[in-house]
């Protein structure tokens, strides 16, 4: 058994992961052999909540009792622009009571904080059948770019999950931490792209040593992941459209289905030119249902991704203008999130900073687990050599 085991959480807006300290090594946490469980929850007419990948299994059979990217408006004030957008795009009533908002599934009224509990529950649990005893303890990465109500949130949230949070991180210096930038002693300006499923923050941080400071930052809360999985899907309607004169829209179980196939075939281009989506009966023509097999490469994808990464350009001048920094002064990108694996983007960072100063490493996706998990040192009884770091929190 495992003891004074801690969690390092990141909790995304389509996965999370966690991971704990054993001896020298980092080990994550894992579901069905993955390292990210992802933020699903399937609330059924009666009975208890799932979680993870069976939720996600439910997209394709039952949309309409499946939530995702809670995280888009956990902590959001019930008058915010965001939840009118995230009410929009969701198979069921978003309301507001007072100060709260409420999700109204079939078995009743559920509010963020519930459904993130769920999530965080879940890893908890699987933490616990990894490392063995009862987990109570969690450092806790969090966005750079989070809304003000957001720390209050996902603590209460972590609460409902039985987990108390000894310290809360900001995601990019977590992520930072996980592709060893402090391993150097030296002082320099770092640029940390944090692109994960729901959101796209950046940071300016200066290191001097072991010492991390964040002068700015800013991100772009619904520009993520998720949203690259649905313009190839819009991609692909409008391909049946064309074809066949089929609106898949209008059946909101086939619309969930393409979207979570494409989100596969999206993950797949980032290491093959082209990848071929099949999709059993995706759509009617001549009153028969027909099969959808398309070729999908990389350079039409790119050509739908435009938007989306002129957008993650904005950010990040953004924040170059908000740290008073040339592009020429920073000496370090680091691109961390299951997002930042997209070809497309490390080469729009590239173009802007130079690949010499790109950071990245094959487990973007986990990075900021690993950054929180190497931060629990600081709570267990033979603390190790962590760096010190300044931010907001």
């Amino acid at each position: 058994m495992v003891r004074d085991v801690i969690l390092g959480i990141d909790f995304g807006t389509s996965c999370t992961s966690a991971g704990a300290l054993v001896g020298d090594r980092v080990e994550l946490v894992q579901e069905a052999g993955d390292s990210v469980v992802p933020s699903v929850i399937y609330i059924p007419d009666r009975g208890p909540m799932e979680v993870g990948r069976r939720a996600q299994a439910k997209q394709i059979t039952d949309p309409a009792g499946v939530v995702r990217s809670v995280k888009r408006v956990l902590g959001v004030a019930p008058d915010s622009p965001l939840v009118r957008r995230y009410a929009s795009g969701v198979a069921f009533p978003v309301e507001t009571h007072g100060d709260k908002i409420m999700l109204k599934m079939r078995s009743g009224l559920v509010v963020p904080e519930q459904l993130a509990a769920a999530v965080i529950a879940r890893v908890r649990e699987l933490g616990e059948q990894r490392f063995g005893g009862q987990i109570k303890k969690a450092v806790l990465a969090m966005s750079a770019a989070a809304p003000d109500g957001y720390r209050a949130a996902i603590i209460r949230a972590c609460r409902l999950a039985h987990l108390d949070v000894l310290e809360v991180v900001a995601e990019p210096i977590a992520g930072a931490l996980a592709l060893g930038i402090h391993a150097e002693n030296v002082e320099r300006r770092v640029i940390v792209c944090d692109f994960g499923g729901g959101t796209f923050d950046v940071s300016a941080v200066v290191q001097q040593g072991m010492k991390f400071t964040s002068v700015a930052t800013f991100g772009d809360p619904y520009l993520g992941g998720d949203d690259f999985d649905e313009a190839i899907a819009e991609g692909v309607a409008g391909v049946i459209v064309r074809t066949a004169g089929y609106d898949i829209h209008k059946d909101s179980v086939k619309w969930s289905e393409l979207v979570f196939r494409c989100e596969s075939a999206k993950r797949q281009l980032s290491s093959v030119e082209r990848v071929v989506l099949a999709m059993r009966e995706a759509f009617v023509r001549k009153a028969r249902a027909n099969d959808l097999e398309l070729t999908l490469d990389r350079p039409w994808i790119e050509t739908l991704f435009r938007p989306l990464l002129d957008r993650t350009s904005a950010v990040i001048d953004e924040v170059l203008r908000r740290a008073g920094w040339a592009y020429n002064q920073v000496d370090k990108a680091a691109l961390i999130g299951g997002t930042s694996m997209i070809p497309a983007f490390r080469s729009l960072v590239a173009g802007k900073f130079g690949p010499s100063k790109i950071m990245m490493d094959s487990q973007a996706d986990v990075a900021v687990a690993i950054g929180a998990t190497l931060l629990t040192s600081r709570f267990l009884q033979q603390p190790r050599n962590v760096p010190m770091y300044t931010s907001a929190y």
